[in-house]
Formats: structure tokens, sequence, C-alpha cells
């Protein structure tokens, strides 16, 4: 192997390790406004008379799975594993589509107790970090143009 070539691939490990942590960072980020997000909605759902207190679950939910992720995503680089976060990313994005912004019903933005919190700024930073999430961990489990990688 070639100095060049051992430069190259120096360089192609650096830029994966910090689109890792980058990612890493993003959500780590996405669990702290999950967390953030989950004890406003927990606020608004204890206020006397109010009947809606389904969603303080989910957000808690997602945010140790985002956490988790962090966590893996900083100390571990496996092939498998940002496959697995690239079906966790979709499905969560997908069930957002379908259950928060109300595909098949009225939505958690339509829930009572919370429609006074501004859910679609919530729903724009998150969903975005989401997407730029997904997209990371696509670069990282692309083994074509990261044959090093384990």
């Amino acid at each position: 192997m070639t100095t060049a070539q051992q430069n190259s691939q120096a360089e192609q490990m650096a830029r994966r390790r910090t689109i890792r942590y980058l990612a890493a960072g993003f959500a780590g980020a996405v669990a702290i406004l999950y967390v953030v997000l989950m004890l406003m909605v927990r606020s608004a759902e204890l206020k006397p008379g109010v009947t809606d207190r389904r969603t303080y679950g989910g957000y808690l939910v997602l945010a140790i799975a985002y956490a988790v992720g962090a966590v893996i995503l900083a100390t571990i680089d496996n092939q498998v594993l940002h496959v697995l976060g690239m079906g966790v990313q979709a499905v969560t994005i997908l069930l957002f589509i379908v259950f928060g912004v109300g595909l098949l019903g009225p939505g958690v933005f339509r829930y009572q107790a919370i429609s006074h919190l501004p859910l679609g700024l919530w729903a724009a930073l998150i969903t975005g970090a989401q997407v730029l999430l997904l997209a990371m961990l696509g670069y990282l489990a692309d083994q074509r143009r990261h044959p090093l990688a384990a």
C-alpha cells in the first residue's frame, strides 16, 4: 500500500468518524428536544379540567430511544446498527405522519390539552433533525463507499 493510499484511507476514516459523531450529536439533540417537549406536554396535560392525557408517554419512549442511539453512534461503528438506525428513523417519521399529523385520525395537534403549545415549530425542528440523521445513517451504512468499516 502506497503512502497516498494510506493517506486516503486515513482521510476516509476521519470523515466517517466525524459523520458518526455528528450523527450522535443530532440523536442526542433530538433526545433532549423530546424531553423538553415531554415536560411541556405533561405540564399542559396536568392542568385542571384537561381530559386528553395520552401523549406524555410517547415522548418519553422516543427520548430514551434517541439517547440510546446517540450513545451507540458515539461508541460503535457497525453497518448493521446503522441500517437498523435507518429503519428506526423511517418508522419514527412515518408514525409521526400517520398519528402526529393525523393521517388516520385527529392527530396530536388537535388534543385540547396541548393545543396552545407551538407544536408545529417543535415538529419542524425534530423532523428536520430526524431527516438529517437518516441521511447521515445512510452515509454510514453505505459499505460501497466505506469498505474499511466493520
